[in-house]
C-alpha cells in the first residue's frame, strides 16, 4: 500500500470515527434532555459535558480524535503509524471491556440508539488499515511521535 493509500485509509477512519462520536454525543444529549425535563441549550450541555463526573469516559474517546485529527493533518502517514490509529481504535472501540468507557460505550451501543450503523461502518473502515501487534507504552510513544511531527510541520509551514 503506498503512502498516499495509508493516508487515504486513515482518513475514511477518521469520517467515521467523527460520524460515530456526533451520534453518541447527540444520544447522550437526548438522554440528558430527557432526564432534566427541557432542551438543554448548546452552551450548557458543552458545560455539562466538560464538568459532569459522569462523562468522564468520553475523554479516552475525545482524546483519541485529537490523536487521528493530528495524523491525518500529518503529509505522510506512514504504515506503521495506520497500524497503530487502528490497534487503538480497536481497543478503545471495537474490543469492549467491561469497565470504564468500554462499559458505557457498549451500554449506549445497545440502548438502541442510532450508533449500530456507524459502529459496524467504522469496523469496515478499519480493515482498510494495517494490522499491528503493539504494546500499550508504544502506543503511547506513536501518538505523542505525530503529535511532535505535527508540530514541527506547522513550524515549517508558518517559516
Amino acid at each position: 500500500m503506498s503512502k498516499s493509500a495509508h493516508h487515504s485509509a486513515t482518513l475514511q477512519v477518521r469520517q467515521a470515527l467523527w460520524a460515530l462520536q456526533k451520534e453518541v454525543l447527540n444520544s447522550l444529549k437526548e438522554q440528558f434532555d430527557r432526564e432534566v425535563g427541557y432542551q438543554a441549550a448548546p452552551t450548557e450541555w458543552f458545560q455539562v459535558l466538560m464538568t459532569a463526573e459522569r462523562y468522564l469516559w468520553l475523554r479516552e474517546l475525545t482524546s483519541l480524535m485529537a490523536d487521528i485529527d493530528i495524523l491525518t493533518e500529518l503529509e505522510h502517514v506512514s504504515e506503521e503509524d495506520a497500524g497503530v490509529a487502528r490497534a487503538e481504535i480497536e481497543k478503545l472501540l471495537i474490543n469492549h471491556v467491561e469497565e470504564g468507557f468500554g462499559k458505557q460505550y457498549r451500554d449506549l451501543l445497545m440502548s438502541g440508539v442510532g450508533l449500530l450503523p456507524l459502529h459496524s461502518q467504522l469496523k469496515a473502515d478499519l480493515q482498510h488499515l494495517p494490522e499491528t501487534k503493539i504494546e500499550k507504552h508504544q502506543t503511547v510513544h506513536h501518538r505523542k511521535n505525530w503529535q511532535e511531527a505535527h508540530r514541527q510541520q506547522s513550524r515549517k509551514k508558518r517559516n
